[in-house]
């Protein structure tokens, strides 16, 4: 599928916009000036200024596409929409269920279904998933700092 670089621009402008509202929120380190929105308030600032180079790009561009949008043969595949509907839906699964669950209890599933719609074997996958969530969690959590959710395992925490 292709999408104009208008529309694309001004999508990851907004998200670059929210991204930098949400973290403006976000609470200061006694001490220090590097906190926990320095990583994502850069990247939504990078995400603002690049999104709206390409709108910029997209308007100024002789126009090569007939229309906004255009879709591709992959539409008319089951294994190509399967894969991005698992993950849509494990996006919205995570954001409802990380916080009551947890990380460490929501991730590896998630990974583990995410490797099969993409054609990945099943024992491949199993061992991915668990491996991609512990390395995750330990360059977030333990490395970053960042308070990802513990959810039934919180007195577990560590």
């Amino acid at each position: 599928m292709k999408i104009h670089d208008t529309i694309l621009g001004l999508i990851f402008a907004l998200i670059g916009v929210a991204v930098l509202v949400t973290v403006s929120g976000y609470p200061k380190m006694p001490g220090q000036d590097v906190g926990p929105a320095v990583f994502p308030g850069t990247a939504g600032a990078l995400l603002t200024v690049f999104g709206l180079m390409l709108f910029v790009k997209g308007r100024l561009a002789p126009a090569r596409m007939r229309g906004l949008v255009e879709v591709g043969p992959w539409v008319a595949s089951p294994r190509h929409i399967l894969a991005g509907l698992a993950t849509l839906g494990g996006i919205l699964a995570y954001t409802m269920l990380a916080n009551r669950l947890g990380f460490l209890i929501v991730v590896p599933p998630l990974m583990f279904v995410w490797h099969l719609t993409l054609g990945i074997r099943w024992p491949t996958a199993l061992v991915s998933a668990l491996l991609t969530t512990a390395v995750m969690w330990g360059l977030f959590y333990k490395v970053l700092g960042v308070p990802l959710p513990w959810g039934l395992l919180t007195r577990y925490a560590f």
